[in-house]
């Protein structure tokens, strides 16, 4: 059974402080037991771990998946946990089979597409996420159909309840960085390889400078107001850390496409070194291995980044429940959308090596990347970006002279 709390306390998140300083929690790992230590090797991570390992370094979507991965009731329980749905609750599978219905009725009345009743409509609401992984035919495919649209249908109602309900952001980034700082300790208490994990929200005047220095953003575009650093120990260590943080943490679906940047892990060359995975499992990978190299999605390019900056970042819709504020009579006819809102959060991943070249380089480091963002935010309020305010540019710069 999935266990939710409003509000967590705990020491790591405890440091996630309101004056959005970050602070690191170094890892402890003096109680590390055998069978601790046999959960973070990568001899355990499976074909289907691996693939969402790979979505989110790549930036994919799972709406381009054909498959899913799921071996048992009790893996399919996991993800729904992550996704904060808790199947022994009646009122969630109650919400689960609502989506089931409203996607069966858009996929038949819109797109006429014809799914079984049994896929649509189960016993079990375990069954259509297995019957995805692994049926075969045209079973298998109905199930990925309609639990991609499922997928759909309730991140678009969850945005909606978030507009309807008076949440402010204050609150909701304390519930998740309470959650998400719970679940790291727990992670690193594991004994997973991580050196130093840090969290922050960004202030208004770093807001204010970011949407000052990009052409396209708006407030709405800015998805790292919110942010979690975390620190491992080598490269080779982060596919693992990503492994566990998605079967606890992050919920790997809600990964937001196209804004992920992988400069630290070569994703053939690390499939490539793993000794459990031979050519035949190779084979079940729904993308080839040269994908990220032949169709790399990448976010926009930062202006003010240095060339030599290396970073692992992606961005994550993270669900949080607000059953309690749904308890409200007012809001009654709200909870025709679910029980969930989902706020964007933002994750960069390092190893150590990784780190302190960034920060030892002077062009690559945190304090100079903002320098140029300050210069950029100064250069656009005086003369534009556009290159025909040359001329204007000019006389400015000419008036600017004749006063001295």
């Amino acid at each position: 059974m999935c266990v939710y709390k409003r509000r967590l306390t705990c020491n790591i998140t405890a440091k996630l402080n309101p004056a959005h300083e970050d602070v690191s929690v170094s890892t402890n790992r003096a109680n590390l037991s055998r069978s601790v230590r046999t959960t973070v090797h990568s001899s355990n991570l499976s074909i289907a771990i691996l693939e969402q390992v790979r979505l989110l370094l790549r930036g994919g979507s799972v709406i381009d998946w054909y498959k899913l991965g799921f071996g048992n009731e009790d893996a399919v329980r996991d993800f729904l946990c992550v996704n904060k749905f808790d199947v022994d609750n009646p009122a969630d599978e109650q919400r689960i089979r609502m989506l089931f219905r409203l996607g069966h009725e858009y996929l038949s009345d819109d797109l006429g597409y014809e799914i079984a009743d049994h896929i649509w409509n189960p016993d079990s609401v375990l069954t259509p996420f297995l019957i995805a992984s692994n049926a075969i035919g045209k079973e298998q495919q109905q199930a990925c159909i309609l639990l991609k649209v499922l997928h759909t249908i309730n991140h678009l109602q969850a945005r909606e309840l978030r507009h309807n309900l008076p949440l402010p952001d204050a609150e909701i980034f304390e519930t998740v960085e309470e959650w998400v700082g719970d679940r790291m300790e727990k992670l690193i208490d594991e004994g997973l390889p991580i050196a130093q994990f840090t969290g922050g929200r960004k202030t208004l005047e770093s807001t204010l400078t970011k949407l000052l220095s990009k052409r396209r953003a708006t407030a709405a575009e800015i998805l790292d107001r919110l942010r979690f650093r975390i620190i491992v120990n080598t490269s080779t260590d982060i596919p693992l850390v990503l492994a566990r943080m998605i079967q606890t943490v992050l919920p790997f679906n809600y990964v937001i496409p196209e804004e992920s940047t992988n400069d630290i892990v070569n994703v053939r060359r690390y499939l490539n070194s793993l000794a459990s995975i031979d050519s035949d499992c190779m084979k079940e990978l729904q993308f080839d291995l040269a994908l990220e190299e032949t169709d790399p999605l990448r976010r926009q390019f930062n202006e003010c980044s240095a060339e030599q900056f290396r970073m692992l970042n992606f961005v994550v819709d993270l669900p949080i429940r607000v059953d309690h504020v749904l308890e409200r009579p007012e809001y009654e006819q709200l909870k025709r959308l679910g029980h969930l809102v989902f706020v964007t959060v933002e994750f960069q991943v390092f190893d150590r090596q990784t780190f302190d070249y960034n920060e030892q380089d002077s062009d690559a480091s945190h304090n100079a990347y903002k320098l140029r963002q300050k210069d950029r935010v100064r250069h656009r309020l005086e003369f534009g970006l556009e290159e025909h305010n040359n001329a204007l540019r000019s006389q400015i710069l000419d008036m600017k002279r004749s006063e001295k």
